[in-house]
């Protein structure tokens, strides 16, 4: 039996500070980084000439021009194995590039993202040898472009509730699939589509996984929605009618196509905070050189302090996104790792980062920002969408509070059965109280860590203990009703992206101190202080409000305006 994969955050949770998972912060090694150089550098000339994100967006239409140049330089195949055409890039190179192409134009990011991150992934991961050699050479070449069709009209975020359905024809030995999904990205261009579908198997009804290309006889794809941004993107509904799928373009084991669903979500997720990064880095260059020389008052508007507070922001936010990214894409290559938890994280804290660094920019711009002519609208409508693709941000947070409390539960349960019978479970006994009295020694939650570093690190370790500590309470208070507490699993989760980022950033600025000096990571040293300063205050709030809040108001308050279908009455006339 295979040894269960270590989990960070999921053993924060559980009280146990794996400091080692996460130090020293990862580095590539010489050939990865010149190749990736190599490939941004190529990327970079070419966008400057040829990716205008802002015509992609006024012609609302797909980039074909765009596309096809990106295909000839191997921007399609990024990822896949070398074995099929591919460039088999690591997933650090891939994210820092999803992060390039997201500066010059979110549009073709996402084209990019939607066939390399989703679309192709569960053939990269479960295609048998066969199904490689047959689809991934064109996949990579980007003559088969790809898509991935797990949502429906009725089975938005509850993915488990789909009702696509693939009955078995041994006579024919195919697959006879039907239903509809709904907002596929690349629906109108591809020619692959990973498709989930509920099976029969065993007896019982299970979902499984299908490679459905488009020239089979009952696939087609609806009109282009109208959408508030990515306007050059591609997405339409994919509907499905009686068709007959080849036995052999079952994917993977049948029955096991929800895991796979949720398993190629995780990297998808990551591959796009890496974008919101990249949207942010862009913001904050263009708001900065705005400020210095945007001139009101007799001087740079830059000099106020209140633009220095919104650029402080949205610089300490971004570096705090950045690191937690590049952090995630090492952790989700270990195979003995499970980041799951992580990589939600990132898409949350990444996420909603750029809209705070795009409102931001845009209030910074002044009236520039609300006029079309600039490209700050144009940001802000691009990015509103990474807090829904994916998996919303709000489920993200239910997946994030649950998943991370499972082992806590599952802990408490041991002890309380150990309680039974003391004496002989001694042994349980004994390893809980010792977890407690380690994370009680908050000073020694990061041996080694520099002492530039040690002030923040000790608030790290504290409030670590702290989000095990609020959590536990919670689940003794509520017991099984936790799982209905999303006012407590919100706060968690928040807290939880917040320590995350944090310790990210501790492990990149003491790495680079380790390695190249104080001097050269004095940037990395104020970053890390100034974001953590900012967080444990956040952080000491929201796990304070998960024993005292107002949720009995927020529930009376929402229930008024349930029942009056509304805001209520008008106060005049």
């Amino acid at each position: 039996m295979a040894a269960p994969k270590r989990s960070f955050m999921k053993s924060l949770f559980a009280g146990r500070l794996d400091a080692g998972l996460l130090f020293p912060y990862p580095q590539q090694d010489d050939e990865g980084r010149e190749t990736l150089h190599l490939l941004l550098e190529t990327f970079r000339g070419w966008a400057e000439d040829h990716l205008d994100g802002a015509a992609i967006d006024r012609r609302g239409a797909f980039p074909e021009a765009e596309v096809s140049a990106l295909k000839e330089m191997g921007f399609f195949g990024m990822t896949i194995p070398e074995a099929y055409g591919g460039s088999g890039l690591p997933l650090t190179s891939y994210c820092r590039l999803m992060e390039e192409i997201c500066r010059h134009c979110a549009t073709t990011a996402t084209i990019v993202g939607a066939h390399l991150g989703i679309g192709s992934k569960g053939l990269v991961l479960y295609g048998n040898e066969e199904q490689k050699r047959k689809w991934l050479p064109a996949v990579a070449r980007g003559d088969l472009l790809c898509a991935y069709a797990l949502t429906e009209p009725g089975s938005g975020s509850d993915a488990a509730s789909l009702t696509t359905r693939a009955v078995r024809d041994d006579k024919r030995k195919v697959w006879r699939l039907s239903g509809g999904k709904r907002y596929i990205t690349n629906g109108g261009h591809a020619g692959l589509f990973t498709v989930f579908a509920r099976t029969a198997v065993n007896g019982s009804d299970k979902i499984s996984a299908f490679v459905v290309t488009r020239d089979l006889a009952g696939v087609t794809t609806g009109k282009e929605e109208e959408k508030l941004g990515l306007k050059g993107s591609s997405t339409t509904d994919l509907n499905l009618q009686d068709v007959a799928v080849p036995e052999e373009n079952l994917l993977g084991e049948p029955g096991r196509g929800f895991k796979y669903a949720m398993e190629i979500l995780n990297d998808g997720r990551v591959s796009l905070a890496a974008g919101a990064v990249g949207l942010a880095k862009e913001m904050i260059d263009r708001s900065v050189a705005y400020a210095v020389e945007r001139r009101q008052f007799g001087r740079p508007i830059a000099e106020f302090e209140m633009i220095r507070a919104k650029v402080a922001e949205m610089v300490t936010g971004t570096y705090a996104a950045e690191s937690m990214v590049y952090l995630t894409t090492a952790l989700a290559t270990d195979k003995s790792v499970d980041a799951s938890v992580e990589s939600a994280l990132c898409k949350v804290f990444a996420s909603e980062n750029a809209w705070r660094v795009v409102n931001h920019a845009v209030q910074i711009a002044g009236g520039n920002g609300f006029i079309k002519e600039y490209p700050y609208e144009r940001a802000l409508r691009d990015c509103r969408i990474n807090m829904i693709f994916e998996g919303t941000n709000e489920i993200l947070r239910l997946f994030v509070a649950l998943s991370a409390v499972q082992n806590l539960g599952d802990e408490l349960k041991k002890v309380a059965a150990a309680l039974q019978h003391p004496i002989g479970q001694i042994g349980v006994l004994s390893e809980f109280a010792l977890r407690k009295a380690r994370m009680a020694l908050t000073d020694q939650g990061f041996p080694g860590i520099d002492p530039a570093l040690a002030k923040t690190a000790a608030r790290a370790a504290h409030y670590a203990e702290a989000l095990s500590a609020s959590a536990e309470a919670a689940l003794r208070q509520h017991r099984k009703g936790f799982i209905e507490r999303e006012y407590l699993h919100e706060r968690l989760s928040e807290a939880a992206g917040d320590l995350y980022a944090l310790i990210a950033c501790l492990s990149r600025a003491d790495t680079r101190i380790k390695k190249e000096g104080i001097e050269a990571a004095r940037r990395d040293i104020l970053m890390t202080r100034t974001f953590g300063n900012a967080a444990w205050r956040r952080i000491r709030r929201l796990l304070h409000q998960v024993a005292k809040n107002q949720d009995g108001n927020l529930t009376r308050v929402s229930d008024l305006a349930y029942t009056s279908r509304g805001f209520g009455p008008d106060l005049v006339g």
